[in-house]
């Protein structure tokens, strides 16, 4: 009777300790997603609580979607310029109206750096981005995705992405977010610390809604190399 008891304990203390480190191990696939998508349940609650200076509010309403596969630099370009109380063209389209479009946006002095049938080829790399952007009134500084720590991206983002009338265009490949494509360009909208994430207004409208990446992998994603400059992708910081 005693060897029964005495196993019977000792069932309910292998079954205590089981318990116990169950409860102090993560589950298999419990760790935070590379990505939230804007309209996921964890993408509302982030949403819910972008802070009231964030670069969001000024981009929205000057949010673009790219004219074509290839034009998402053009489409990051024009969101961010149509928020910045910058000297505008006037294209016929909207005229009286000025307003920076796909079309207005390659100048005469532009299509020297880089023409609509090179961006419609091949896209366009980030010195370029930055070339053409200064060509519109404004400040762009370029920064390789590869300079960067995850201490010094997370430093520049949250200098960058509040009312301070600097705004951020980044370039990245898409497979270090889990999507389908490859080089990318698109705008960066505001930093939520919490979960040490940034939001990503992606120009490809058609194909991902907004998405908030965790600054690990977004280093990672704009540190690849872009193989037409055979240079690092990374940002663009514009401000006047």
């Amino acid at each position: 009777m005693r060897n029964q008891k005495g196993a019977l304990m000792n069932k309910i203390m292998f079954l205590i300790i089981l318990c116990f480190i169950a409860s102090t191990v993560p589950a298999f696939g419990s760790e935070e997603p590379a990505v939230v998508y804007w309209n996921s349940e964890a993408g509302k609650v982030l949403r819910a609580r972008i802070p009231a200076d964030a670069d969001y509010w000024q981009l929205s309403p000057t949010f673009a979607v790219q004219n074509t596969q290839t034009y998402c630099s053009v489409a990051s370009a024009i969101t961010v310029l149509n928020a910045m109380p910058v000297k505008k063209p006037v294209d016929p389209a909207y005229a009286p109206y000025p307003y920076f479009t796909q079309s207005n946006f390659f100048t005469p002095e532009v299509t020297k750096v880089i023409s609509p049938q090179t961006v419609l080829a091949i896209g366009m790399t980030r010195e370029q981005m930055a070339e053409t952007l200064i060509l519109h009134g404004v400040k762009a500084k370029s920064i390789a995705g590869d300079t960067l720590n995850e201490d010094s991206l997370r430093t520049l983002l949250q200098n960058t992405l509040g009312d301070d009338g600097q705004f951020v265009l980044v370039n990245y490949f898409r497979a270090n977010l889990g999507q389908v494509g490859g080089g990318h360009w698109s705008v960066l909208a505001a930093y939520d610390a919490q979960s040490d994430r940034v939001l990503i207004l992606d120009v490809a409208k058609y194909k991902y809604v907004p998405v908030w990446v965790g600054i690990t992998t977004l280093r990672q994603a704009i540190a690849t190399i872009d193989t037409t400059s055979s240079k690092a992708r990374g940002l663009v910081i514009i401000g006047q």
